[in-house]
């Protein structure tokens, strides 16, 4: 065993020597053949060449081209409408003014109705009166006066007097504007009430009688009466008139005595 291990030992040595012999003999060699190489002193000349200018070549080129294009495009329009207004703005005239507290002069007549016709005739009157109005309420009320005569008939008394009526009452009003923005400021009104009355002037011959009946008969004496009757209130001009009649009922002997007094005149608010 020993005897191979010791061959084995002794042949790799032998190719251990055998490798670095071989490499060192070509390490040697490499250096004397770098030794050995001259350099040259001769310069070699190095020509340039110029190269020479391209030529230019200029080609003319005509393109012609035709294109047919065909568009189909489909839009959806959407149309807002404007809607215009027109405002028309109504300018109307101002209110009328409604009297409130007034003071009214008028003229007209006392005209007899019923059976007195038969003794007396129309005669002239006047009349005077004053009111109030709260706002335009259209309730009021009014006191009035009134002074007339009743013409004798010529016909059955020629030589009787003519008798004179005074009275004086009181009345309340309903008033209804038909139109305040009119310059004529037309009211329509209604009256109701009563108040005192005296005759005067009176000839004993002036009493009726029809059909052997005795008629009432004006006599030198005061009584009561009661009143109703319409009336209209207008302006002109910056007047303001009205026009009214009353129907009265005055209380006499043997009977009631029946007048319509008319008057017509101006107002002052």
């Amino acid at each position: 065993m020993k005897t191979r291990n010791s061959a084995l030992y002794a042949l790799g040595l032998a190719a251990a020597i055998t490798l670095g012999v071989s490499v060192t003999a070509d390490a040697q060699g490499t250096r004397r053949t770098t030794r050995k190489r001259a350099r040259s002193t001769q310069s070699i000349p190095v020509r340039k060449d110029v190269p020479q200018a391209a030529e230019v070549r200029r080609d003319t080129v005509m393109v012609t081209r035709v294109d047919t294009v065909t568009i189909r495009r489909t839009d959806t329009v959407t149309t807002t409408v404007m809607r215009y207004d027109t405002v028309t703005r109504m300018v109307y005239p101002p209110l009328q003014r409604l009297p409130g507290f007034f003071i009214g002069l008028g003229a007209g007549a006392d005209i007899p109705m019923n059976n007195i016709r038969a003794v007396v005739k129309d005669g002239l009157a006047g009349q005077a009166q004053i009111g109030f109005f709260p706002g335009t309420s259209p309730l009021g009320l009014r006191s009035d006066a009134t002074y007339g005569k009743l013409g004798a008939r010529e016909t059955d008394c020629r030589t009787c007097t003519s008798p004179k009526l005074f009275t004086v009452g009181g009345d309340v009003i309903l008033r209804l504007p038909l139109d305040r923005r009119s310059w004529l400021n037309p009211t329509l009104y209604a009256f109701g009430g009563g108040g005192w009355s005296k005759f005067s002037d009176v000839d004993p011959r002036q009493t009726a009688v029809i059909n052997g009946i005795r008629q009432p008969r004006f006599e030198n004496k005061s009584g009561s009466y009661w009143d109703v009757g319409p009336g209209v209130d207008f302006g002109v001009g910056g007047l303001h008139l009205y026009a009214e009649g009353k129907y009265m009922t005055i209380n006499a002997t043997g009977g009631n005595i029946h007048l319509f007094p008319v008057f017509g005149g101006i107002k002052l608010y």
